[in-house]
C-alpha cells in the first residue's frame, strides 16, 4: 500500500562493462593496486602501531593537511569507480529488450539473457551483445543515444515489438542508427553543431474521447536548431533500411546508400543558448487565447474562424529560462531540399569520372565534390518565440514533460525543480536544494473494474536528487511528498517520454506500450523501478474522502480474490481498515467483511475488535460524534457475533424431545381428551398433506452462515447515548423490515431450533435473548412467524414453544400484556392477527391454543380442569369433548370471562374450522388427470372473514372445479333422484383404492356440513360450482367439458329462482358474446367456419364447436323449465361463529337479486341454437341462419334474458317463409340418411319386433332431429304437414316403412301423401323389373295397361336412397297408396294397375 523500489534489471558483468568504457578508470585502478602490494609488509598486522598517537586529534588534522597528492588521487579513482554511470549516456527501450550505454566512441548494446545462477530471483539479467567503436570522422564523439522501438504488424507477437532502432547523435552532427547487433541502417547529417538530445513522441490511446490523436514525430536538437522528423515516414525508412542490410549481409554485398530522409528544420528566435526541449504535439488554442493574442500583437489583427493547429515545442536553456515555441501547421517547409541535392551530387559525380581521363583533374574534383557535400546543410526556418519564462541568471538544464502533457518540469543551474503549466504558461511551483537533480513521471491508473467507466489518472513527479543520495515522489501540482528512499549518489535516473514507434489506434490494443515509466540505475548495475500506488493521489486533506473510498475498494478486491481465511488476509485487511480515516467508509469496509461468505465468526470478531481498539486507545476527549457512534457500531456487530457463537453451542447440546400427553394438558391447562382431540385433528391432516408430493431439502438448506445471520440485522447506535462514559453501551439490534420469507424463516429456525425441535433448555435460549439489544417484540414476531410457516413443528414441540413464548412475554412491558377485564391487550391482538392471517392452518390452529395458554397463566386465570377431568372419569363419552368447548373458558371472580381470552376462544374455533376445510382442500379423485396450472387454494381466518358471506363456499367450489370434483363425488346420497338414478349406478368405484378415496370425500363433506350447516347447502354450493366451472371455461374456451359440467352442477339446483339467477348471470358474463359471435359468423360464412376462424374468432376449435352449440341448447332449456317452475325466495343465512364477515356478496345473493327472464325472448334463442346446431351437426351449406328471421327476431337476438323486445310473429314474409321451408326439409333429408348409416339394412332385418325396431331408431341422434324440426317449424309458422309428408317420403325412401307408417296416421293431406307414395311405389317396381329376366319382363308387361307400363320406364330407381326392398313391403306401401288416393283421383287406375302387378311378382 506504499511506493517502493522493486529491482527489476540487473546489469551482467558491471566491471568489464565499466572498464570498456571508462579506460582511463581501469589505469589508475591498476596502478594504485600495484603500489600498494609493494609498500604492504607481509608481517604487518596493525598491532606495531602506537594507539595514543592515532587517537590524537592534533596530530591527526597535521596528517590530513599533509596529505600528498597521491592520496588526493587516489580518493578521485574511488568516487571515479562510482561515478562512471553518471558520465555516461544510458538510453532503455521502452519494451525493456535492449539497453544502450555510450562514452566518447564506444556504444555498448545489452539484451536479456537467461542465467541458470540466478534462481528464486526476480530479475532479469542484461548481458553484452554488441560493443565497438562507431565513430567514422576524427575527433568525432558520441553526445546522445536514444532506443526505440518498432512495432510489429504480425498478430502473432502478442504485443511485443518488432525489433529496436538504436539512434546515437555525435558532435559532427551526424544522426545515425543502427540495429540490436550494431549494425548501421542510416547515417545523416542534418546540422552542422553537435547533436544534444534526442526524443521522440509516439502514438498513445487517448484518454477520453474528443481528443485528437498525437502525431509521431522524432526530435533532433542541436545547439542553435531544431529538427523534426514525421514518425510514419521513420518507420517506413528506418524498416527498408533494415531489409536492406538483412539482403545485404545474406548475399555479401556491400549495401546501397539509402536516401536521406525528409525532415524539418527550426531555427527557435530570441533564444540565446537550448540544452534541451520537448514537444507537447500539434494543440489547437481555443478562441479566447486566440484573440487575447492577436489583440497583444496588433489592434488591426484579423482572426482566423478556426484556430490554427500548431506544434508546441518547450526548450530550456538561457535567455530566456524556457521558451514556447509554436510551429503553426501548413506552412511551407523545405523537406525535399536534402533528396533533390542527393540526386544533383550523384549526376555531377558521373559526370567528372567520365571526363577526369582528358580534363586531368579528377580526383581533385571528387575531393572538391565531397567537401561540397559535406558542408552542404539546408538552411533552417526561423520560428519564433510566442512566450517564455524569462529568468536572465538561470539556466534551464532539462525539459520532461508530465504523460498527460499538462505539467512540465524543468531543472536549472540553480538546484532548482520548477513545476509549470503547459496549458497557461505558468510555474505553479517550485523546489529548491536539488543540485544535479533529475525528473521524471509516473502515470497511474485507478483500479477500476467498469470496462465501459472512464478510469482516472494520477500524475506523480519522480526527483532524483544525486548530490544528497534522495529519491522522492510528489503529487503532481501542489499534492505532497508521499515518499522518500535513501538511495545512492552515483545513480542514474532512467524516465521513458515515449512508447512504441508504428502504432495506431487499432494496433495498440493489448499491447504493453511501456514495460516501466521511470526507473533508477545505480552504479552497481541494479534498475529499480519506482512503483507508486493510485490512492497515495489522494493523501491531501482535499482528498481524504475519495482516498478511503480506494482504500475500500481495495478491501472489496481483496475479499473477493480470496476464497478462504488466512493470516495473511487477516493482516492484509486489518491494514487497510488501519489506514482509513473517515469513520462511515470504515464502517463500509466492516459490512464488506461481515457479508464475505468463507469468513469464520472469528475472524469477524477481531477485525471488529481491532477497529474498536484503535479507536479507544485515542482517547475519550479525542473521540468525536462519528467515531462514538462507530464505536457503539462495532460493539452491537460484536454482540451480534457472540449471540451467533451462543446459539451455535445449544445446537450441539440439544436432545430429542419425549412427548408426554399428561404433561402437555397440564402445561396448556386443558383435560388430556382435549389434547388428544388437538392430536387427533392434526394427525389427520398430516395424513393428507402426506400424499402431497414433497419437497426435497439438503442440510445445507437448515445451516446459517454467519454472514447470512448478521445480515438480517441492522445496528442502530444511539445519538444520545454516545455521550455516555461508556462507549461499548446503547444502541438497538433490530431484524430488517424487509426480509425475504425463506431468509426471516431461516433466522426463526435458527433461534429458536433447539427449544422447538429439540429438548433444549428454554431459560438457557432466554437468557442469551435477554443479553442480546434485539427487541422482544421482534423476538416474539420472530417466533410466531417461525412456528406458523414450519409445517414441521406438531403437538410434540408445543412444550418448547410454550416456554420460549412465556419467557418472552415476560420480558416484555406487562402493561401491555396484562389488562383489565374489558380491554384488549395490544401484545395478543398483534398475536392473533399473526395467527388469522397464516394460511397454515395446523400451525396457526396449535400457536393459538400455545398462546391462549400462555396468556391464561400470565393473567393469572386458571381453567377448570379439575370439573372437567372429574365429569370425565363419569362419563363413558367425555373423549369426544371438543378443545373449543365452554368447558376451558377461563373465569375470573363473578363468572366474569375476560375479553381478551373470548377472543382467544373464538380464534381456536375458527382456525379448528378452517383445518377441516383445509384437510378437504388437500383431497381429489383418484380418476382425474387434470393438472391444475394455478396455485395451490391456501385460506385464513382473516382472508374468510374479508372475503364476504359465501366466502367459504366460494373456496370449496373453487377447488371442486381446480381438480375436477363432479356431483356424486361429493355425495353418498344423490338429491335429485330423477336426474341422477341412472349416473349413481355407473359411477360405483371399480377398487378397494377408489373405494376409500371416495369415502374420505364423503366423511370429510359430512364434516364440512357440520361446521358449516349454512355454506355448504345443496343450492348453495351447486350454484358455486357451476360458477366456478364456468369461469374455468371462460379461461380455457377450448376445455367444453368444464361448461358440461357446469351444467351438471346447475341441473341439480332445486331452487328454481335461485337457478334462474345463475343462469342469468352466466349467459350475461360467459355465453351471450361466445354465441353471438358464432351466429354472425356462420351468417357471415354460410356454412359452418373452419377451423383457423373458429379459434380466431371465438377460441373454440372445429372439432369441439358441436358440443359448444350443444350445451347452449341444454342451457337455454334448463333456464325455460326455472322459468315455467314458481318457488319461494330462499334465505341464506351464516354461522355464527363467522358472523363478523365483511366484504362483497354473495353469488346467491346476487343471483336472488337477477330479473325474471322472458319466456318467449328464450323460446327465439332455442330456435337459433337449434338452427345453429342442426348446420353444424349436418355441415348444410350454404344457409345462412339468421337470415332466416325477419328483422324483429334479429333485433331481439343476444339481448339480456329479462328484456321485452318485439318479438316476431309466424306471418313473415314469403321468402323468408320459402326459405325456412327449404332449410327444414333439408334438414329432415339429412337425418334420415344418418338414420340409415347408422342403422343398415342388415340391422334392419335382424329386429325381432317393428315396434322395438322403430324405438331403436328414434334414440339415435339422427333420429331426434325430425321431430325437433317438425316442432321448430310449429314455432316458425312452417307449414308442418308439408313437413310431415315429405318425412314419410324420407322414410319410404331410406327403407324405413315401419317408421313411416307410424308417422304416415298424422299427415292430413292424404291425396298429396298418396301421389307422392306412388311415386316412391313406382320407383320400387321399376327397380324390381330390372332385376328380373329380359324374356319375363316382356311378358309381364304385354299383360298390363299401356299407360302402366309407360309410366314405369319414367320411373328412376336411383332417386331412392335404398331401392331394393322385399316384396311384402312393396306390396304393403302399394295398398297404403290406393288407401291414400281416392277414387276420382286420375293417378287411382294405375295404383290399382300396380296393385296387380305387385301381386305377379
Amino acid at each position: 500500500m506504499s511506493c517502493n523500489l522493486l529491482p527489476s534489471i540487473r546489469l551482467n558483468d558491471v566491471v568489464g562493462l565499466k572498464n570498456y568504457l571508462c579506460p582511463d578508470l581501469k589505469t589508475v585502478q591498476d596502478k594504485k593496486e600495484s603500489d600498494s602490494s609493494k609498500d604492504e609488509s607481509p608481517m604487518s598486522d596493525g598491532w606495531d602501531e602506537d594507539w595514543g598517537e592515532d587517537w590524537n586529534e592534533d596530530k591527526m588534522e597535521e596528517k590530513s593537511k599533509e596529505s600528498t597528492p597521491d592520496d588526493e588521487s587516489e580518493q578521485e579513482v574511488d568516487n571515479g569507480n562510482h561515478k562512471w554511470l553518471q558520465e555516461c549516456d544510458v538510453s532503455i527501450s521502452p519494451a525493456a529488450d535492449i539497453i544502450a550505454m555510450t562514452k566518447q566512441d564506444r556504444l555498448v548494446l545489452l539484451a536479456p539473457k537467461y542465467d541458470g545462477d540466478s534462481k528464486g530471483d526476480d530479475t532479469t539479467y542484461f548481458h553484452t551483445v554488441w560493443s565497438g567503436s562507431i565513430t567514422m570522422e576524427p575527433g568525432e564523439v558520441v553526445t546522445t543515444v536514444l532506443c526505440l522501438p518498432l512495432a510489429s504488424q504480425k498478430r502473432s507477437t502478442q504485443g511485443a515489438p518488432d525489433w529496436t532502432c538504436v539512434l546515437v547523435g555525435f558532435s559532427t552532427g551526424f544522426v545515425r542508427m543502427y540495429t540490436e547487433t550494431g549494425a548501421l541502417l542510416l547515417s545523416q547529417k542534418l546540422h552542422t553543431e553537435p547533436v544534444r538530445k534526442l526524443k521522440c513522441n509516439t502514438y498513445t490511446p487517448p484518454r477520453y474521447l474528443g481528443i485528437a490523436e498525437q502525431h509521431e514525430e522524432l526530435v533532433i536538437l542541436y545547439h542553435k536548431a531544431l529538427v523534426t522528423i514525421d514518425g510514419f515516414s521513420l518507420y517506413q525508412a528506418l524498416k527498408a533500411c533494415r531489409n536492406q542490410v538483412a539482403r545485404a549481409t545474406a548475399s555479401g554485398e556491400a549495401s546501397l546508400q539509402p536516401p536521406p530522409l525528409a525532415y524539418k528544420k527550426w531555427s527557435p528566435q530570441d533564444m540565446d543558448s537550448i540544452v534541451d526541449c520537448h514537444t507537447t504535439g500539434v494543440s489547437t488554442p481555443d478562441p479566447f487565447d486566440q484573440m487575447v493574442l492577436a489583440s497583444l500583437n496588433s489592434p488591426t489583427s484579423t482572426i482566423r474562424p478556426t484556430p490554427p493547429a500548431a506544434s508546441v515545442y518547450l526548450l530550456s536553456g538561457m535567455g530566456p529560462y524556457l521558451g514556447f515555441f509554436y510551429a503553426i501547421e501548413g506552412s511551407t517547409q523545405p523537406i525535399l531540399s536534402e533528396v533533390a541535392f542527393a540526386v544533383a551530387s550523384k549526376l555531377k559525380s558521373a559526370f567528372m569520372s567520365a571526363a577526369s581521363g582528358w580534363l586531368g583533374f579528377g580526383s581533385k574534383s571528387k575531393t572538391d565534390s565531397n567537401v561540397d557535400k559535406q558542408q552542404k546543410i539546408e538552411p533552417a526556418t526561423p520560428l519564433p518565440l510566442r512566450f517564455s519564462l524569462p529568468d536572465s541568471r538561470r539556466e534551464g538544464l532539462c525539459v520532461s514533460l508530465s504523460p498527460n502533457n499538462i505539467y512540465a518540469a524543468i531543472t536549472d543551474s540553480y538546484g532548482r525543480v520548477i513545476l509549470v503549466d503547459v496549458g497557461r504558461g505558468i510555474a505553479v511551483r517550485m523546489w529548491k536544494g536539488y543540485r544535479d537533480a533529475q525528473v521524471g513521471w509516473v502515470e497511474v491508473k485507478e483500479d477500476d473494474n467498469s470496462v465501459h467507466k472512464q478510469s482516472h489518472t494520477a500524475q506523480f513527479l519522480v526527483i532524483y536528487a544525486a548530490r544528497r543520495g534522495i529519491l522522492e515522489v510528489w503529487v503532481a501540482g501542489n499534492g505532497p511528498r508521499i515518499a522518500a528512499f535513501n538511495v545512492s549518489k552515483h545513480c542514474q535516473l532512467i524516465s521513458m517520454s515515449h512508447g512504441i514507434l508504428g502504432l495506431n489506434n487499432v494496433t495498440s490494443k493489448g499491447v504493453r506500450i511501456k514495460a516501466f515509466q521511470v526507473a533508477l540505475l545505480d552504479a552497481d548495475g541494479l534498475l529499480k523501478t519506482v512503483l507508486v500506488p493510485f490512492h497515495l493521489a489522494l493523501s491531501d486533506k482535499n482528498n481524504e474522502r475519495v482516498r478511503d473510498m480506494h482504500l475500500l475498494k481495495k478491501i472489496k478486491q481483496a475479499l473477493k480474490e480470496n476464497t478462504e481465511e488466512s493470516a495473511t488476509l487477516d493482516s492484509h485487511i486489518r491494514d487497510l481498515l488501519m489506514n482509513i480515516k473517515i469513520c462511515s467508509i470504515s464502517q463500509q469496509g466492516i459490512d464488506r467483511v461481515l457479508a464475505t461468505k468463507y469468513l469464520s465468526p472469528s475472524f469477524m470478531e477481531g477485525i471488529l475488535k481491532a477497529c474498536f481498539q484503535r479507536l479507544v486507545v485515542q482517547g475519550e476527549e479525542k473521540l468525536d460524534i462519528e467515531k462514538r457512534l462507530f464505536m457503539q457500531y462495532c460493539h452491537l456487530q460484536i454482540c451480534l457475533i457472540h449471540l451467533y457463537k451462543a446459539i451455535n453451542q445449544l445446537h450441539s447440546t440439544a436432545e430429542p424431545i419425549h412427548f408426554d400427553t399428561q404433561a402437555l394438558s397440564v402445561l396448556l391447562g386443558l383435560s388430556e381428551s382435549e389434547v388428544e382431540h388437538i392430536t387427533s385433528q392434526v394427525d389427520h391432516g398430516d395424513q393428507d398433506s402426506s400424499k402431497q408430493t414433497g419437497k426435497v431439502r439438503f442440510e445445507s438448506d437448515t445451516l446459517l452462515h454467519v454472514s447470512n445471520f448478521l445480515s438480517c440485522f441492522t445496528c442502530t447506535p444511539h445519538v444520545a447515548e454516545v455521550e455516555t462514559t461508556d462507549q461499548t453501551g446503547g444502541g438497538t439490534i433490530s431484524l430488517i423490515k424487509e426480509l425475504p420469507d425463506d431468509t426471516k424463516q431461516q433466522i426463526g429456525i435458527f433461534l429458536f431450533e433447539s427449544c422447538l425441535k429439540y429438548q433444549g433448555s428454554s431459560g438457557d435460549i432466554g437468557a442469551v435473548l435477554k443479553n442480546s439489544y434485539v427487541p422482544v417484540e421482534q423476538l416474539l414476531d420472530l417466533l410466531i412467524w417461525t412456528w406458523l410457516n414450519d409445517s414441521s413443528l406438531t403437538v410434540q414441540n408445543i412444550p418448547g414453544f410454550f416456554n420460549v413464548m412465556k419467557i418472552i412475554v415476560s420480558s416484555m412491558d406487562q402493561a401491555k400484556v396484562v389488562v383489565d377485564k374489558q380491554s384488549e391487550s395490544p401484545v395478543w391482538q398483534h398475536v392473533r392477527d399473526l395467527c388469522s392471517h397464516c394460511t397454515n392452518s395446523k400451525s396457526s390452529y396449535l400457536a393459538a391454543i400455545v398462546a391462549r395458554s400462555v396468556a391464561m397463566e400470565l393473567f393469572g386465570i386458571l381453567p377448570k380442569r379439575r370439573n372437567v377431568l372429574d365429569a370425565s372419569a363419569k362419563d363413558p363419552d367425555a373423549d369426544t369433548v371438543s378443545v373449543t368447548s365452554d368447558t376451558i373458558s377461563p373465569t375470573v371472580e363473578g363468572d366474569t370471562v375476560l375479553y381478551d381470552v373470548e377472543l382467544w376462544n373464538t380464534l381456536v374455533k375458527q382456525l379448528e374450522d378452517l383445518v377441516c376445510l383445509d384437510m378437504l382442500l388437500k383431497l381429489k379423485p383418484l380418476s382425474s388427470q387434470r393438472l391444475s396450472t394455478e396455485d395451490e387454494i391456501t385460506v385464513s381466518v382473516s382472508s374468510l372473514l374479508e372475503g364476504g358471506k359465501g366466502c367459504v363456499t366460494e373456496v370449496i367450489a373453487r377447488h371442486v372445479s381446480r381438480v375436477g370434483f363432479r356431483p356424486e363425488d361429493l355425495y353418498r346420497v344423490q338429491v335429485d333422484d330423477n336426474s341422477m338414478s341412472d349416473d349413481k349406478t355407473t359411477s360405483e368405484p371399480s377398487s378397494s383404492s377408489s373405494s376409500s378415496s371416495q369415502n374420505v370425500v364423503w366423511d370429510q363433506m359430512n364434516v364440512l356440513r357440520t361446521r358449516f350447516p349454512h355454506s355448504v347447502e345443496n343450492d348453495v354450493l351447486f350454484s358455486n360450482c357451476c360458477w366456478e366451472y364456468s369461469v374455468l371455461w371462460n379461461k380455457q374456451p377450448e376445455e367444453v367439458e368444464y361448461l358440461k359440467s357446469a351444467l351438471d352442477f346447475l341441473r341439480l339446483v332445486q331452487n328454481a329462482m335461485l337457478r334462474q339467477g345463475v343462469c342469468s348471470m352466466m349467459w350475461h358474463m360467459f355465453l351471450s358474446k361466445k354465441f353471438q359471435t358464432l351466429a354472425y359468423l356462420m351468417e357471415k360464412v354460410g356454412k359452418f367456419p373452419k377451423d383457423r376462424l373458429c379459434r380466431k374468432e371465438i377460441g373454440i376449435g372445429e372439432m369441439r364447436l358441436p358440443l359448444f352449440i350443444e350445451y347452449i341448447y341444454d342451457f337455454i332449456n334448463t333456464i325455460m323449465e326455472a322459468n315455467c317452475e314458481t318457488n319461494e325466495v330462499p334465505v341464506f343465512n351464516i354461522e355464527p361463529l363467522w358472523s363478523q364477515v365483511r366484504g362483497s356478496v354473495s353469488l346467491v345473493e346476487l343471483a336472488i337479486d337477477q330479473k325474471s327472464t322472458n319466456y318467449g325472448l328464450l323460446s327465439l334463442h332455442r330456435q337459433l341454437a337449434i338452427l345453429m346446431n342442426a348446420v353444424i351437426s349436418f355441415n348444410i351449406k350454404p344457409v345462412r341462419v339468421v337470415s332466416l328471421f325477419d328483422s324483429k327476431g334479429k333485433h331481439a337476438f343476444f339481448q339480456d334474458l329479462h328484456a321485452h323486445p318485439l318479438l316476431p310473429n309466424p306471418n313473415v314474409e314469403s321468402s323468408i317463409a320459402a326459405q325456412r321451408k327449404q332449410f327444414l326439409t333439408r334438414v329432415i333429408t339429412q337425418s334420415v340418411l344418418k338414420m340409415r348409416e347408422l342403422c343398415p339394412v342388415t340391422d334392419a332385418a335382424n329386429m325381432e319386433s317393428p315396434p322395438a325396431y322403430s324405438s331403436t331408431i328414434r334414440t339415435t341422434e339422427a333420429g331426434k332431429w325430425p321431430d325437433l324440426i317438425l316442432q321448430v317449424a310449429d314455432e316458425l309458422g312452417v307449414d308442418t304437414d308439408y313437413l310431415k309428408r315429405h318425412y314419410v317420403c324420407e322414410l319410404y325412401s331410406a327403407g324405413f316403412d315401419k317408421l313411416a307408417e307410424e308417422i304416415l296416421l298424422t299427415v292430413n293431406d292424404r291425396s298429396s301423401l298418396g301421389q307422392q307414395l306412388l311415386t316412391i311405389v313406382g320407383q320400387r317396381v321399376a327397380h324390381k323389373l330390372t332385376l328380373l329376366d329380359a324374356q319375363m319382363v316382356v311378358e309381364l308387361m304385354s299383360n298390363v295397361n299401356p299407360s302402366l307400363s309407360t309410366w314405369l320406364k319414367s320411373m328412376n330407381s336411383k332417386l331412392l336412397i335404398q331401392s331394393d326392398m322385399p316384396s311384402c313391403d312393396i306390396q304393403a306401401l302399394v295398398t297404403q297408396t290406393l288407401n291414400q288416393l281416392s277414387e276420382d283421383h286420375h293417378q287411382h287406375e294405375i295404383a290399382l294397375s300396380l296393385v296387380e302387378l305387385v301381386q305377379v311378382l
